[in-house]
């Protein structure tokens, strides 16, 4: 009989154990933020998903997540951008309007970084606001 006690105890002990655990997982779960996709994403992954919204055709997503790896400092982010904004409506379509000097300003940025291409471009993009016909004032 006294077996059959300490049985019982043991697996009522287990039992309030268990449900101790999971009230507390519970609590846990409700106390966290809700799942947003774009608050722990890494810049890094912010280009890369530009990248694959670029090769999808969603040029929208691909500006949105470029001007954010950009302005987090990504170099080959910013180099795309201004590349990208260069371009414009005539790569990307409706999605992109271009804006010679924000791409220059972008491009700036990734060539103080180290971007050759930027650096490039950059002259360029100087040599178009230098002419008569292409003068452009930006800031």
């Amino acid at each position: 009989m006294s077996s059959e006690l300490n049985q019982i105890a043991d697996w009522s002990l287990r039992w309030r154990i268990f449900l101790s655990g999971a009230l507390c997982l519970v609590a846990v779960i409700a106390a966290a933020k809700p799942f947003d996709v774009n608050a722990d994403l890494q810049t890094e992954q912010r280009y890369q998903l530009a990248l694959e919204a670029q090769a999808g055709r969603d040029y929208r997503t691909m500006l949105v997540q470029l001007r954010q790896a950009a302005t987090e400092g990504h170099p080959e982010a910013q180099e795309m951008l201004g590349m990208v904004l260069l371009t414009g409506q005539t790569l990307y379509g409706s999605a992109v309007k271009a804006d010679r000097c924000e791409a220059r300003n972008w491009m700036r940025r990734a060539a103080v970084q180290g971007s050759e291409t930027a650096k490039v471009q950059l002259v360029f993009l100087n040599r178009l606001r230098s002419a008569p016909a292409g003068r452009i004032d930006c800031e």
